[in-house]
């Protein structure tokens, strides 16, 4: 892995750098030191390692980046993205908002290298940006083998593992709910509409479900997804298993474990299910 990240780091150090920190004439216009000062971290938290790489610069030009989204038809006149939807414009190959090429930058080529190794390393990319401010890219990596808790679940005959980390709660669907919501994969927890994925559907479960399923919530960054289950069987240590290469496009899943009576559970990867369950239902509207 940290081999597979040298490129990586190489070009998002390199874009903050030229991007990202402001002329010394611009930094003291704004108030700032004349140096401008560029982070690297990483850090262990539950099943990831997230490497960050701050820079104090003029932040991301939000304007700049739709012009050429929409001039390279990423978008239509009129659309409203989220910033996170924006930013992410930037890792599209061919994608640059330079205006001059240089031998550092405004090639369109660098940012989408990055996308595409951490995506191969199972990972994902965060960018928050501030105008004036700075920008911070995390890449959120999973742990090949590490000891992680996380919530045993089944599904017809099959067990999962949820990461701890990654749960807010557990609340109970019951029959009259899931017909209530009318092919809609909503709940209403606490006058807060939560969108939910059904893992009987997604692993295309035989049989009927539970008169009583559970819904596990989850959160990836800022967004909550609630995963409904059969039965949560309840917390479990677990070893985590890299996966064969035989089963790379499976991304739903970080990894295996191997249970106390000797049978395997997957672990569950719900950054890539949340998206998964994003881009379902930006198709159904």
């Amino acid at each position: 892995m940290i081999e597979n990240l040298n490129d990586p780091l190489v070009h998002l150090i390199r874009n903050a750098v030229d991007h990202g920190i402001e002329s010394a004439a611009i930094r003291a216009a704004r108030g700032k030191s004349a140096t401008g000062r560029i982070h690297l971290s990483a850090v262990h938290s539950g099943a990831q390692v997230l490497i960050t790489v701050t820079d104090d610069g003029g932040g991301l030009d939000r304007d700049v980046i739709r012009a050429k989204a929409l001039e390279k038809g990423l978008m239509t006149a009129g659309q409203e993205l989220s910033d996170s939807e924006l930013f992410a414009f930037v890792f599209q190959p061919g994608f640059t908002t330079s205006q001059v090429v240089t031998g550092v930058s405004g090639r369109g080529v660098g940012m989408d290298v990055v996308k595409r190794t951490i995506d191969a390393l199972r990972g994902t990319i965060e960018v928050t940006s501030s105008p004036g401010s700075g920008t911070v890219i995390t890449c959120k990596l999973p742990l090949t083998l590490a000891i992680i808790d996380g919530l045993l679940v089944r599904v017809e005959g099959c067990r999962y593992v949820i990461p701890l980390s990654t749960i807010e709660e557990c609340v109970e669907l019951s029959q009259e709910q899931d017909l209530r919501s009318g092919g809609r994969s909503f709940l209403n927890i606490r006058d807060v509409i939560v969108p939910f994925l059904r893992l009987r559907e997604l692993f295309n479960a035989t049989g009927s479900p539970e008169a009583h399923q559970k819904v596990v919530i989850v959160a990836s960054g800022d967004v909550r997804v609630g995963l409904v289950v059969d039965q949560v069987i309840g917390q479990y240590q677990t070893v985590i298993k890299s996966l064969s290469i035989l089963f790379r496009e499976a991304r739903e899943f970080s990894g295996a474990t191997i249970l106390g009576d000797g049978t395997v559970a997957l672990i569950l990867d719900i950054p890539h299910l949340i998206r998964f369950a994003q881009t379902r239902e930006m198709m159904r509207k």
